[in-house]
This record gives C-alpha cells, structure tokens and sequence, in this order.
C-alpha cells in the first residue's frame, strides 16, 4: 500500500509542481504559432513565385516550342501542410505570368476533367482516381480541351530549399516527357518580387536598380524649358494699358534633396529669356517641393510633387511696358520708342509661385504653376485667379529634364 501511494505521489509531483496551464498562456502560445506559421507561408509563397517568373523567363529566351502550344496545367502540389490556398495562389501567378509573356509560346486550356475524378472501366475492372492519374483519361480530357501537352508543377521543401520541378508531357498513353527542368531557391534569401510583364534575370534586374539608385543621388542639375503667360487686364478701362507678351524661359539650376528618400527637395535657378526687338530679361528662381504622392519616391512609377517658391526678374526692352506702374500715354512712351533711344524699357519684379511638378524616375518632369506678384501695380496685368489674399496674375508651364 505504502508503495502503490508512492508511485502515485511521484506521477502526480511534476503536475502538482507545474499546476494547470494558463488558458491566457495556451492563447498566447497559439497566437505565436499561427503568426510564425503565417510569416513561413507568406516567405514560402514569394518564394514560390519567384521560381514560376524564373521557370517562364527562361521559357521566353528559349521557348519550349517551336509555335505558340495550347498546354494544360495538369497539377500543381505544394508541401504538405499549406493545402489548396498555396496552391490556387500559384495557378493565378502562372497563370497571369503565361498571360502577360507570349514569347514563352505557351498557352493555357482549360482542362477541368484533368483535375476531377473519372473512372475508367475495362477488362481488367475499373479505376476511380484523377484525370492526372490516368493517362488515357487525360489524353482524352486533352483532346477535349484542345491540347495535346500537360504541365505538373511540383513544389517541394528540401532542408532550407524551396525546389520546383516542372515538366511537360505529350498527352499520350505512355505521357512521355518533352520538357523538364528543376529550380532551387533558399527559404532565406529574399525573393526579387519580379513584375508579371517585362521579366529580366536577376543581374538585369540588379543593373537596373543601381542605376535607378544612381538617379537618387543628393545633387541634380535640372533644365527648365518655359513659358508664362500674364493675364490681360479686362477691367482697365484708362486705355493705358499693354498687352504682356508671352515670356520663353530657359533655366539651368541645381536641386538638392532635402531627405534621404526625396521627400523634400530644394532648387536653386537662374534662367534667361530673349526675344528680337521685345525684350531682354534675367530671372533668379528658388524652390521648395514637397512629394504628394507617398512618403519616398518611387522608382517605377511617377511622383507627383508640390511646390512654392519665389523668383525676381528683371525685363528690358519693348516687352517691359506692360509691367510699368504708370498709365502709358504718348508723351511718356516717346522718348522710349524713338529708334536708337538710350532709355528702354525696364521692369523689375517679384514674383510668387505655387505649383505641381509631375516627374518619371528623377529624369523628365512636365510642371504647371500660379504666380502671384504682390508688389507690381500695372494697369496692364489682371488676373487668373483672385483668392482675395492672393492674387495669381502668371501662369507658367515647363518641362524640366534633371541630370
């Protein structure tokens, strides 16, 4: 008796000891495991993902036919544990990577009885299993369908790699083989996380990376091709006004980034604009932009950016009547406009801007602005838009290309 109650004491110490589980421990625990399963799945199926764009990359620079080929996609088996998710996953990549990739050369049929269950009925007795497990219930699904080759999919976790074995097999009794290829990946290395359309190899890819990086550099020089337009004052009715003639700018500069990701960038200009018997006029220009369009800039698509900044120019000649603050009358434009005349023209100004600039990989960028002139008072200037505190009396457009 003595022993019996010893034997027990002893098989009930280590649960006296460690008492019953926590349930907010056991949740705990449950919650760790499911993200930890979710991040595995998830770096499975970039991986994934990356061997199908390997797989058709290396199909479009060397077809596995000779014309484009109607092919099944027989199976597609993925390791155990992450179930038809995974696995439909995969059909949609393929499926969209074969889509956007024709010089490939292979196209997709449908085959729904490759994936059902059939039965086959002989002499011998009769079979119930896949289409895929039978080859002469495939080919006769492939016949159906319209093709005549089928392509399995085998994906398979071997130590800290990922292995796709592909291969495509003629429809026929004996399903030879015509293509078959094995790709690796470790589970640790991150995906290139690749586009559908437009695939390159890693080193392609890898190039131009380092040349869109060379792009974010901190300094660039851009070029400013301009024009700005004043607007005709309708309200003038003194009859001394001129119409301002329409300025073309050129502007060469430089453009600094203000943080590492081009979030805020800074720009310093000096442009000029000439026009025979018009004008003559200088402009110093600086700029502050701010990217509208997320919080880095992008290196595949284009970034929206916004911007205030202000600029002095001074205009001599002809072109400078329109921005004198005198009401013009002949007895003060005469001695300005005989020929040969020592006094010109001459205007000098402030101007305001707001804009935005819409720019493709730190290269080209098309801009549009509003520019207000607080202390100019011409009669021959109105107005594009009246804010009551501000008033935009230019309107500028350019394109910048940025080296």
């Amino acid at each position: 008796m003595k022993t019996a109650l010893l034997s027990l004491a002893l098989a009930l110490l280590p649960a006296l000891a460690l008492g019953a589980p926590d349930p907010e421990v056991v949740a705990a625990r449950q919650a760790q495991l499911e993200a930890l399963r979710g991040q595995v799945a998830g770096q499975i199926q970039l991986q994934a993902y990356d061997l199908l764009d390997e797989l058709v990359f290396g199909w479009t620079l060397e077809p596995p036919f000779a014309l484009e080929t109607p092919v099944v996609l027989a199976d597609v088996t993925v390791p155990v544990g992450f179930g038809s998710g995974l696995s439909a996953l995969v059909e949609n990549h393929f499926a969209g990577l074969i889509t956007k990739n024709p010089k490939a050369r292979v196209v997709l049929a449908h085959c729904p009885q490759c994936t059902s269950v059939v039965v086959q009925s002989g002499a011998k007795g009769t079979i119930v299993a896949r289409g895929v497990d039978l080859p002469d219930a495939l080919g006769k699904a492939g016949a159906l369908s319209g093709a005549k080759h089928a392509l399995f999919l085998d994906f398979e976790v071997e130590g800290a790699s990922l292995v796709l074995r592909a291969r495509i097999t003629s429809l026929e009794p004996a399903l030879p083989i015509v293509f078959a290829k094995t790709l690796s990946t470790s589970t640790s290395t991150p995906a290139l996380l690749r586009a559908e359309e437009g695939l390159k190899s890693a080193s392609e890819a890898r190039k131009e990376y380092l040349e869109a990086l060379e792009g974010r550099g901190l300094l660039l020089v851009p070029v400013r091709f301009g024009v700005r337009t004043y607007a005709a004052n309708d309200d003038d009715w003194s009859g001394g006004g001129v119409m301002a003639t329409p300025m073309i700018w050129l502007q060469v500069g430089v453009e600094a980034s203000l943080t590492q990701a081009r979030a805020w960038t800074g720009s310093f200009s000096v442009g000029g604009s000439w026009m025979p018997e018009m004008h003559t006029a200088w402009m110093l220009q600086a700029r502050v932009a701010r990217l509208l369009t997320g919080s880095v800039s992008s290196l595949t698509y284009p970034d929206l950016y916004g911007f205030v900044g202000g600029s002095m120019i001074s205009v001599h000649g002809q072109s400078a009547l329109a921005f004198s603050e005198e009401t013009l009358t002949i007895e003060n434009l005469a001695p300005q406009l005989i020929e040969g005349a020592v006094i010109k023209p001459h205007a000098a100004f402030a101007a305001f801007a707001v804009g935005l600039e819409l720019r493709v990989k730190n290269r080209i960028s098309v801009i549009a602005f509003l520019e207000a002139m607080p202390f100019l008072d011409s009669p021959s200037i109105g107005s594009y838009l009246d804010l009551s505190l501000v008033n935009f009396r230019s309107f500028g457009a350019e394109v910048s290309f940025c080296f």
